[in-house]
């Protein structure tokens, strides 16, 4: 395609990208920019990535450059480091299946079959996503129609979408998220094949589902994400104790969800720092507060009790989504101070002096996660969970960072980390009443 009629604007190329692309070239190589960054440029939109593909292999590339390394076991795919930039570079992938090994139910376990350009577009997920732009001619190479997808504002998946689904089910995930990102609308063809074969997730590995998650939460549109997976009949395959819970009373359970992603969204959009542990803690909350009850009701003291439901919830969820430890344990610490903030801080008015408070009021004022836990609990007031006058009184001895972070603050600074490490998980209380099994 003729560079009058794509309209990409070089000013919007990225200078790293850029010295990958002439290195290649300046040495022999066919090398194009490809993927999300050539439908971004369609789109006017200045990437924040840039993925460029050659036909020169992986170890050829990195000879090219002081600092690249070669990642990857499925299909093999080379970083080049500039600073804190990075430009990923793979090797043109080829339509023989001779080197390709798969499952039984057909998903691909190793991919390091090089090809040409013309056999690699077959290999990537979605037309709108299969662009290549070749900087030395300035033209655009489209073999499926990607182009008008992107004009017109469609996501269709290359080939056959069961086939392909088979292939990678984590192509599902991904329809979601770029539905949610881009406001495309999923073709008929493409979102039928998911209800196929959606339960194919479940052979997915859970670190890869946590990857998947927090790109999806973490990309500047997580409440459209999360409404897209519902949409699709997908959340339940990364938070089943969620969707069970939205499947029975959507309207309350769904309250904070959104506060909490149209929250995190917003931050992204300043471009201010955001921790996934504060969201994947509030998309947990409701099923804890569930489990939570039964031990209550079970006379397990309310403390021990959400220390109990903490370790149903994360044990559950961590079969599905492997959410790291450093991430747990901060969430743990948000949840466990939850119960001592309401009662702390109930027919309080705010305004006393530090000296009037009492002991346990200021041991919480001093607690290295107290703004990461005082944030969730106002997000908590907003749905109607806590009275806003608990709120009101800890805010008032806890002013927000800056002027730019807003009321409530989504996340957990960096420097929050520096300064006092990772949380330490907290002796859990153990009840004096026998532990008892019940149905989940």
């Amino acid at each position: 395609m003729a560079p009058e009629k794509h309209e990409i604007l070089r000013d919007h190329l990225s200078d790293h990208a850029l010295n990958v692309l002439q290195r290649l070239h300046d040495h022999g190589y066919a090398a194009y920019l490809v993927g999300g960054c050539v439908r971004d440029l369609l789109r006017g939109v200045r990437p924040k990535d840039f993925d460029v593909v050659t036909d020169a292999r992986p170890e050829q590339v990195k000879a090219l450059f002081r600092h690249a390394r070669i990642i990857g076991r499925r299909f093999k795919i080379v970083h080049v480091v500039f600073g804190r930039d990075l430009i990923e570079v793979t090797t043109f992938r080829g339509g023989d299946d001779e080197g390709v090994r798969r499952s039984d139910q057909g998903r691909i376990l190793r991919d390091n079959v090089f090809g040409t350009i013309d056999q690699d577009v077959w290999r990537r997920d979605f037309a709108c996503n299969a662009l290549y732009y070749n900087y030395a001619d300035d033209t655009l190479v489209d073999y499926v129609q990607g182009w008008q997808d992107v004009q017109s504002g469609h996501l269709r998946i290359i080939g056959d979408p069961a086939t392909r689904y088979r292939e990678d089910p984590v192509r599902m995930l991904r329809a979601a998220r770029f539905m949610a990102k881009l406001g495309f609308t999923l073709l008929p063809e493409t979102a039928e094949a998911i209800h196929i074969c959606r339960d194919l997730l479940k052979d997915i590995a859970p670190a890869r589902l946590f990857d998947e998650s927090i790109k999806l939460f973490q990309g500047g549109h997580a409440w459209a994400g999360f409404l897209q997976l519902r949409e699709l009949n997908l959340l339940g395959y990364l938070f089943a104790g969620l969707n069970d819970l939205l499947d029975r009373d959507y309207d309350r359970v769904s309250a904070l969800v959104e506060k909490i992603l149209t929250g995190t969204d917003e931050r992204i959009q300043l471009g201010l720092p955001v921790n996934p542990a504060f969201l994947l803690a509030g998309l947990l909350w409701a099923d804890l507060s569930r489990r939570r009850e039964y031990w209550v009701h079970q006379r397990v003291d309310v403390d021990a009790a959400l220390d109990l439901a903490a370790d149903e919830v994360i044990a559950a969820t961590v079969r599905q989504v492997a959410i790291p430890r450093r991430l747990t344990d901060l969430m743990r610490v948000i949840w466990s101070l939850q119960p001592a903030l309401e009662r702390e801080g109930q027919n309080m008015v705010p305004g006393a002096p530090l000296d009037g408070l009492t002991e346990a009021q200021k041991t919480l004022l001093a607690h290295a996660w107290f703004r990461a836990a005082l944030d969730f609990l106002c997000l908590r007031s907003e749905v109607g969970e806590v009275s806003d006058s608990i709120c009101a009184f800890w805010r008032h001895y806890a002013p927000a960072r800056d002027k730019d972070s807003g009321e409530a603050v989504p996340t957990v600074l960096p420097e929050d980390f520096v300064t006092h490490g990772d949380p330490k998980r907290r002796p859990r209380r153990r009840s004096r009443r026998p532990r008892q099994s019940r149905p989940h």
